[in-house]
């Protein structure tokens, strides 16, 4: 088999499994982690048997400063785990760091539209049944569980933990919320798209977590401040009649949000100001991502058991397990990207792959605000959706350019 029909067949395999990693993820971290596995191994003997380069000249100038802050942010990793407080099993769980290879081969075997189209239509798919399994369990289970618990206790949690379903789902939903506004012929009807996204949106809100539910409306207003200045007003209206409509225990939830004595508030505010004193103390190679609940406890005796297991925000997680370097590191990466997203909006002209560019930026945005009050970035199901959805605009970028990045 010459090198060219054995990179073309690699290819395919490298990309279908790609897609069950990433819609299997909601479902089974098993499952997605061995189709991870399996294509990483074909890409690893790609580059080792054919001697191709991982990135051509084009794209490493493109990713430069990307590639910069991942490297250093790795750096900052396995320096603050050497210098762990506890050293023992420091490294353990440092494989995360894996997932960054997601973006990495979305951008570079994704060479046709066709391709993405049908990578984000199946994770749709996926998600939709998904969803319409668990709002059908919601719907069986809810005259019990309403007897034993208020309605804002009630949080869909079938098949992941609600906070992690709530944030697939918030992102996904947002990659392709601004195509129904395209006027172009779409590559799937409107109404199909309408009809998949319909029962995730409701699941989302049933899982009833409230940095998605801040994340996700803060998007919404942004979008419609940017691109569709009508859905402002409709998404004003909407706000205000269910505030004054809906009774009390169908948003004491979302109320809770500015709580600062909700028990999970105070909880989350006791973590951050143990997480910032874990960072005075240890300001260059942080405690080290590495059995966080026994040093928590050493700052403050937890009053609950989840307290402490980790500190419920990206920026305080990374500053506390990583010091000052890791923390630029990981601004770096994320700003990179963001002016990168930005500018491959701004540079594009087709109104479909301008709308998938700005999904793909909304994915970025709620992401972040979502982690203020979530370690998200350490969620593996989590980043496995994310790295892909944040790589869409190079995607398009790559395919749509004149002077296409491409494998020397």
């Amino acid at each position: 088999m010459d090198g060219k029909k054995f990179t073309d067949i690699t290819d395919r395999i490298i990309l279908v499994c790609l897609t069950i990693q990433i819609a299997s993820v909601s479902i089974s971290i098993a499952v997605s982690s061995v189709f991870f596995g399996i294509w990483i191994s074909l890409w690893l003997i790609q580059i080792i048997t054919l001697r191709n380069a991982v990135l051509g000249s084009t794209l490493r100038k493109e990713l430069f400063w990307i590639n910069l802050f991942i490297v250093l942010y790795i750096l900052s990793e396995i320096i603050s785990r050497i210098f762990a407080v506890y050293p023992e099993g420091a490294f353990a769980n440092l494989k995360r760091l894996l997932l960054f290879l997601i973006f990495f081969v979305s951008v570079i075997k994704i060479v046709n539209k066709e391709h993405l189209y049908k990578i984000m239509f199946i994770n749709l798919i996926v998600l939709s049944i998904i969803s319409i399994i668990e709002i059908a369990g919601y719907a069986y289970n809810f005259g019990e569980m309403i007897s034993r618990m208020p309605f804002s206790e009630i949080r869909i949690d079938y098949f992941s933990y609600p906070i992690t379903s709530g944030e697939i789902k918030m992102m996904c939903l947002l990659s392709i919320f601004p195509v129904i506004f395209v006027k172009e012929t779409l590559p799937v009807k409107k109404l199909y798209l309408v009809l998949l996204i319909l029962p995730v949106f409701i699941s989302m809100i049933l899982t009833q977590s409230r940095n998605v539910f801040l994340a996700f409306f803060l998007c919404l207003l942004i979008y419609g401040i940017f691109v569709n200045r009508k859905l402002l007003l409709i998404y004003f209206v909407i706000l205000i009649a269910g505030a004054l409509i809906l009774p009390e225990e169908y948003t004491s939830r979302i109320k809770s949000i500015t709580d600062t004595s909700h028990l999970s508030n105070k909880s989350r505010i006791d973590m951050w100001k143990v997480g910032w004193e874990m960072f005075k103390d240890h300001p260059l190679t942080g405690v080290a991502d590495s059995h966080i609940k026994e040093i928590y406890e050493t700052y403050k005796k937890p009053e609950e058991s989840s307290e402490g297991v980790h500190l419920h925000s990206n920026i305080i997680m990374i500053l506390a397990t990583t010091g000052i370097t890791g923390f630029i590191a990981y601004c770096g990466i994320f700003i990179s990207i963001f002016l990168k997203q930005i500018k491959y909006y701004s540079d594009s002209i087709q109104s479909l792959d301008k709308s998938l560019m700005f999904g793909s930026l909304l994915v970025f945005i709620s992401f972040h605000i979502s982690g203020i009050f979530e370690w998200n970035f350490g969620d593996h199901e989590v980043m496995t959706v994310f790295y892909f959805l944040i790589s869409v605009p190079f995607v398009l970028k790559n395919i749509s350019s004149k002077n296409r990045f491409s494998l020397e």
